[in-house]
């Protein structure tokens, strides 16, 4: 069958899986997001939690997403949890570090304006110091974003609907066709995610200069 045969033909079986994929990313990405600013934050206020949480999570992260998800199984089951807990966890690391290193990073002289100034902490974080991570924390994010894409096409292998669900069809009839139209669809959709955060990034960083 060929490329237009097959979109006519599953056309809309294809963009029901392309929304599925892009619930599903929203979905861990935003996870990601909370959890990773809010350890990072902490990892940053509380010196000794960065021997804690670092090294869990750097061996969560080292670990083969197909891995996470089989040990994820027993104890989630087959479904949207037992696919997105484990995954999401791969794209915690980046935002956690680039948080830690945009606090890490920021001129203890503005700070002490700031104090000078008459701030209370709650202002200095939402005026200073936010304003001043942002883009190093948006880096973070993109890099999580990009990489959440891909890993998301796993979910098919537990039964969870997704662009993965193309790919493992071509990879199981030895079908060509949508093996290379969920495959594409998945490098377009992370092509455009790092577009656009990547100029998110550039914004902010003018913002702050």
């Amino acid at each position: 069958m060929s490329f237009a045969e097959y979109i006519d033909v599953f056309g809309d079986n294809i963009l029901f899986l392309l929304e599925q994929h892009v619930i599903l990313f929203a979905i861990a990405l935003s996870a990601a997001i909370v959890l990773g600013v809010v350890l990072g934050t902490l990892v940053h206020r509380f010196k000794r939690l960065d021997t804690l949480i670092v090294p869990v999570v750097n061996v969560l992260q080292a670990c083969p997403e197909i891995v996470l998800l089989a040990l994820a199984i027993p104890f989630l089951g087959i479904g949207i949890s037992g696919a997105l807990i484990p995954l999401f966890v791969k794209g915690v690391l980046p935002i956690l570090r680039n948080t830690a290193s945009g606090f890490a990073s920021i001129d203890p002289r503005l700070l002490e304006a700031a104090r000078g100034m008459g701030m209370s902490p709650a202002q200095i974080l939402l005026r200073v110091e936010v304003p001043a991570i942002l883009p190093i924390v948006i880096a973070g994010v993109r890099i999580s974003a990009v990489m959440l894409v891909s890993v998301l096409t796993l979910t098919a292998y537990i039964g969870v609907d997704s662009l993965g669900t193309l790919i493992l069809q071509g990879i199981s009839r030895m079908d060509t066709t949508p093996l290379l139209i969920g495959s594409g669809l998945t490098a377009l959709l992370a092509i455009t995610v790092n577009y656009l955060l990547f100029g998110l990034e550039r914004l902010a960083s003018r913002r702050v200069s």
